[in-house]
């Protein structure tokens, strides 16, 4: 199965209104390791992407993907806008002018993405208790079914979804190594990532709207 425009806007909606919907559950999380402003900021985001999402209709898939970057990187502020924009923008430019994506090149797109995030990031690697706690699993998951042969995309996403929240329960009993929560030394332990949450909702809202519209 391969991604049309359609189905991306459609999945950029359902990310959206499932993050917007998070804000309390992010907000709490950052409450305790970080400023307390991830909710806020996420929500302020993916609002804009909202009140956007009839222009994307105008573009192909890369860059649509580019468009809702660059509107989450000028809006979110701080590290999540950086991180969630550049991780847009990246995929969309390594998908080049493709209209049909296949998951093989939805994989190398998220891969390519997640280095320039790393690197963005401070050379963030998992074990850091960053989003790239669960982002890397699940690019991993869907690197992995693409190169076993894997064309459904809900079955991809299922695992990649899996792989995610796994990531994310991890980072509850880790020290932080990177961002605002490393200032915390040994106090940041037994809290999760918000970062890792807000990824793995993002998982989440993909496989619901693909279930949803088969």
């Amino acid at each position: 199965m391969t991604l049309n425009k359609e189905t991306l806007i459609g999945i950029i909606e359902s990310i959206a209104k499932k993050l917007i919907d998070s804000e309390k559950i992010l907000t709490e999380l950052d409450s305790h390791i970080g400023d307390a402003d991830c909710g806020a900021g996420i929500r302020r985001g993916f609002e804009a992407v909202l009140s956007g999402l009839g222009e994307l209709r105008d573009y192909d898939p890369p860059d649509i993907l580019k468009k809702v970057g660059f509107t989450l990187a000028s809006t979110i502020g701080g590290t999540s806008g950086a991180m969630l924009g550049t991780g847009f923008i990246e995929t969309g430019k390594s998908l080049s002018n493709s209209t049909d994506i296949s998951i093989g090149e939805i994989a190398n797109a998220l891969e390519d993405a997640l280095t320039i995030i790393k690197r963005r990031g401070g050379n963030t690697e998992v074990g850091d208790k960053t989003l790239v706690d669960a982002l890397q699993p699940a690019i991993e998951s869907i690197k992995a079914s693409a190169e076993g042969g894997e064309q459904n995309i809900e079955s991809v996403l299922e695992k990649a979804c899996a792989a995610a929240r796994e990531g994310s329960d991890r980072t509850v009993d880790m020290v932080a190594r990177k961002g605002r929560a490393s200032y915390l030394g040994d106090r940041s332990k037994g809290h999760r990532d918000p970062g890792s949450v807000y990824i793995t909702l993002m998982f989440e809202a993909s496989l619901e709207r693909i279930k949803n519209s088969q």
